[in-house]
């Protein structure tokens, strides 16, 4: 999966693979084997190359279908607190999918702003 999205995020940059491989700092047979899925890389380059192709690990990863967090679609700071307070009140409560996916879009947003604030 990995390899299938480096490859199409490098054609969509109109780039080969020994443009990128410098790019990146790694050797264009690396890229190669990245491309192939025969290597994987560690979290500092994996960090890297989703930052150069502007989206995050998990669409790399095809975790998600979504390139990047949308500012659009963050969610109101409010209903994130409230829903996180109600759950610290009573945890057994059976929070509904969307409830969980704010909190965890919460997180994200707030590890993306952290991330970009170090740089």
């Amino acid at each position: 999966m990995f390899g299938r999205k480096l490859k199409e995020l490098r054609l969509e940059k109109n780039i080969n693979q020994s443009e990128l491989s410098k790019i990146i700092g790694v050797s264009p047979s690396t890229v190669g084997m990245y491309e192939r899925d025969q290597r994987f890389p560690d979290k500092d380059m994996l960090t890297k190359i989703a930052d150069y192709f502007e989206v995050s690990v998990d669409y790399i990863l095809g975790r998600t279908d979504k390139r990047n967090f949308n500012i659009d679609e963050k969610p109101k700071l409010d209903e994130v607190v409230k829903t996180i307070a109600a759950y610290r009140i009573n945890p057994n409560i059976d929070l509904p999918d969307d409830a969980i996916e704010k909190i965890n879009d919460f997180i994200r947003m707030v590890e993306l702003d952290y991330k970009n604030k170090e740089k």
